[in-house]
């Protein structure tokens, strides 16, 4: 004895496989236009990166199109990968010169803005960084290819905005606030 299905179900499946046909064409559909359409973005964007002017090269075959563009991403120079001690280093220097560039126009006297650039001085780490979110330290200088600088770039703004709300305690001295 075989089993046989309900009416319903083998009548639900024939609907499903005809839905299935009928939607088929324009699930392709939809797909090759995002291709295209990702590919003409990527037009605009290589074009002038490589030097081209957009109006001698309106028809350019989908090949051409990736062909420049790989050829434009080999050429970028690829640059060593920094110590994440020296990137810590480097961002605090400019933070302090930014503090440093703006403590003069807050009206705040000359004594409380020399007081507060050198706290900020001594606290800036002499060999590595106090940041307890880091990793890595020491890490030896490997080159990078764009497509790592740039997850590398957006880990660090993530990292960055995620340390911005971060308040650091001060032991007891007094501490100037503008509200």
């Amino acid at each position: 004895m075989t089993p046989h299905a309900p009416p319903s179900t083998v009548a639900m499946r024939k609907e499903a496989l005809e839905l299935r046909k009928t939607l088929k064409p324009l699930v392709e559909k939809r797909r090759r236009a995002r291709i295209n359409d990702s590919l003409h973005q990527l037009k605009t964007l290589i074009l002038p990166l490589v030097g081209k002017e957009k109006c001698r090269y309106s028809k350019l075959e989908k090949a051409d199109i990736l062909e420049m563009t790989v050829r434009f991403l080999t050429d970028i120079p690829v640059t060593p990968k920094k110590d994440v001690a020296d990137n810590y280093k480097e961002g605090y220097k400019a933070c302090l010169q930014r503090v440093s560039a703006l403590l003069p126009r807050t009206g705040l006297d000359h004594e409380a803005g020399r007081r507060v650039t050198e706290f900020m001085q001594r606290a800036m780490p002499s060999s590595s960084p106090a940041c307890q979110h880091c990793s890595g330290h020491g890490a030896p200088a490997t080159p990078q290819t764009p497509q790592q600088r740039l997850r590398s770039l957006q880990a660090t703004v993530s990292r960055s905005e995620s340390r911005a709300s971060v308040v650091v305690p001060v032991s007891g001295a007094p501490v100037w606030r503008p509200w």
